[in-house]
């Protein structure tokens, strides 16, 4: 399914909206078989346009729900179900340092003990789809917070989830940047 039908702009629905409004109005005002055939059509239109949005998942709305998933996973101090979402290997940088691990590394990172330890409430939002060329690769920018004792930990984040052999798209690569200065990576307090 072209993206475009599975993940249309709100531009689209704004104007498919207005001319519905307008054809709705001509044909309000003459009651005429062609200005009823061009209400109708627009609704047709409109419908299946609804109906695919709805029914596809695009691999942006894909990726966008995998976050949510882990950030839910990461507030409910649960690493099996954040790991669930990353690749067999995943690269990260953070705080200027890159490096690449494993599933299983992340899986048993001190990060999940001080979560527990300090109970953090972890939330995430404002995800929005980065320029990405490849088909098979969305990268997500988002903002997310780690709180304790009062004091929040905010952070922006940049993931990239690549489609896997099996079909689902995973997280391959995890940056972490200043949330005011989005180009001054920072890093996540004993994340991997």
């Amino acid at each position: 399914m072209p993206t475009f039908f599975s993940d249309p702009p709100q531009i689209v629905y704004l104007v498919l909206a207005a001319l519905l409004l307008l054809s709705g109005a001509v044909w309000a005002n003459r009651r005429d078989r062609t200005s009823l055939k061009v209400f109708v059509g627009i609704v047709a239109v409109l419908t299946i346009l609804l109906l695919l949005d709805r029914l596809f998942e695009s691999p942006r709305e894909d990726a966008v729900n995998r976050l949510q998933l882990m950030v839910k996973a990461a507030d409910a101090k649960n690493p099996d179900a954040f790991v669930e979402h990353l690749a067999d290997t995943v690269e990260m940088q953070t705080g200027g340092q890159s490096k690449t691990e494993k599933r299983e590394a992340i899986k048993a990172s001190p990060f999940w003990g001080l979560l527990k330890q300090f109970d953090v409430r972890v939330v995430g939002w404002d995800f929005s789809q980065l320029e990405t060329t490849d088909a098979n690769k969305v990268e997500i920018g988002f903002m997310a917070k780690g709180e304790a004792q009062g004091k929040p930990y905010p952070v922006y984040i940049r993931a990239m989830f690549t489609r896997q052999p099996d079909g689902k798209m995973k997280l391959t690569a995890f940056q972490s940047f200043n949330p005011v200065n989005r180009s001054e990576p920072i890093a996540i307090p004993y994340f991997p």
